[in-house]
């Protein structure tokens, strides 16, 4: 009997001047993008209160209250790619910049070394090309069965 499991698994890029123009790119789109949604969203508030306003003048007061709160989110989302985007312009050549964590599924059959198995991973990329793969163990302090 096996059981299959998920552990882990960070993906760290080595920082390259290819893959720093390729994420400030991404960044500055998605910057791009949100900012065009503001813009967008204005204007189509205004139009949707309008409407409320005659058709429902109860329903006015809630409807800013859902615009003002998607509003926030995505202003809070811009922000955060703007200090993410200063953040990787200050990324220096060789370093490595943490880019997710990915659950991996593990395969788990009796007799196995369980701490092996659940150790931590890493996947190291060099512009877009897998160049390490790292796992360890987690380090634990021996207990008085394993004296």
């Amino acid at each position: 009997m096996a059981v299959i499991v998920k552990r882990p698994v960070i993906l760290k890029n080595v920082v390259t001047e290819r893959f720093k123009s390729q994420l400030t790119k991404e960044l500055e789109h998605a910057i791009s993008q949100i900012g065009h949604w503001l813009e967008q969203e204005e204007f189509q508030s205004r139009l949707l209160i309008s409407e409320a306003q005659k058709q429902s003048p109860n329903r006015v007061n809630q409807l800013r209250e859902e615009i003002n709160q998607e509003r926030g989110k995505q202003e809070q989302a811009l922000e955060n790619l703007k200090q993410q985007l200063s953040q990787v312009k200050q990324l220096e050549i060789d370093s490595f910049f943490a880019s997710g964590t990915y659950d991996a599924p593990v395969k788990i059959e009796v007799g196995d070394d369980i701490r092996s198995k659940l150790s931590q991973a890493e996947i190291i990329v060099k512009d877009g090309r897998v160049i390490q793969i790292n796992e360890w163990a987690p380090q634990s302090s021996s207990t008085p069965d394993e004296n």
